[in-house]
């Protein structure tokens, strides 16, 4: 039982984690620009992880290891710089809704990909969280540049989830620590030339004042640098579809903190939110393969 909580409690953690940083990160938009806030969240978590995974096996040969190059790819340069972009044209609060899309794109990536199956059970668990969010989003959600721009992110989050699956299964799989660290380096290596042109055409932007600055530090070392490692170790141990549908709760947290930060609680939407955390733990309890599978095993076996 321990082994089975252990990566569910890791992936449920990042999930709360995830669902303040889209009013953190469009307070820091407020005078940064999108390529800073990516970047620099990024950079400064990585002072805390490197040291960390250098003193941890194979950090260099999983650093060298392509298949850390297109998780870099998938699950940060693509992902964080559609969502920062996505926050010029849209609210934090459409984008946590539009990322009640991403538990199904996993299961979709999951299936074609990983050939995982879908229990009833499972399908009744995306379907009712799919139908909370979409209560709760009723009266708040609007089809923007933001949020197509966001879509594209989270269909790149859906292959990342289903590749830290299959990375797993190779023997000798690198720790979390040091995976998380190589994915996060490749990230950010790979937004760099998105900085420099926003150093070329002078929309460069350094946050100048406290709540941006302070924002991007609490992004960084609150937000990014836990969650690489703790949805790492969950999403290697976790049949993809369980990683997914646990995100599933990000738009009813999201909420949960709007209504803590003063807004006014909306009868239908506090409805939908339970509804999306119900079929959260439906889905993710009711996998037949739901004990987890410890790196270098195929999840298949």
């Amino acid at each position: 039982m321990r082994r089975t909580w252990l990566p569910l409690g890791a992936i449920g953690l990042a999930v709360v984690l995830w669902s303040v940083a889209y009013v953190i990160s469009a307070w820091a938009l407020e005078t940064g620009s999108p390529a800073v806030l990516s970047v620099g969240r990024f950079a400064i978590a990585l002072v805390v992880l490197v040291p960390l995974a250098m003193r941890r096996r194979h950090f260099w040969r999983t650093l060298a290891d392509p298949r850390s190059i297109l998780l870099g790819l998938t699950g940060v340069t693509i992902y964080y710089s559609l969502a920062n972009i996505g926050l010029l044209f849209t609210t934090p609060g459409t984008e946590a809704l539009v990322s009640a899309l991403l538990p199904v794109l996993t299961a979709i990536a999951a299936v074609i990909m990983l050939r995982e199956r879908l229990t009833v059970a499972t399908v009744i668990g995306l379907t009712l969280a799919t139908g909370g969010v979409a209560l709760v989003a009723a009266s708040g959600f609007r089809v923007d540049l933001g949020a197509v721009l966001y879509v594209i992110g989270i269909s790149a989050y859906a292959i990342y989830t289903v590749l830290l699956r299959r990375y797993a299964a190779r023997e000798e799989a690198p720790d979390p620590v040091v995976l998380a660290t190589a994915t996060g380096i490749w990230g950010t290596v790979l937004m760099l030339p998105w900085l420099g042109w926003e150093g070329v055409t002078g929309t460069f932007a350094i946050p100048t004042d406290l709540r941006g600055v302070v924002s991007i530090f609490i992004l960084a070392l609150v937000v990014t640098a836990p969650t690489l490692v703790l949805f790492n170790y969950g999403a290697e141990r976790l049949p993809a579809v369980i990683s997914g549908a646990a995100t599933a709760a990000i738009p009813a947290l999201g909420y949960a903190f709007a209504i803590a930060l003063g807004e006014t609680p909306d009868p239908i939407k506090v409805f939908g939110g339970v509804l999306a955390l119900v079929g959260v733990i439906v889905a993710t309890l009711s996998q037949p393969d739901v004990e987890p599978t410890e790196p270098g095993l195929s999840p298949r076996a």
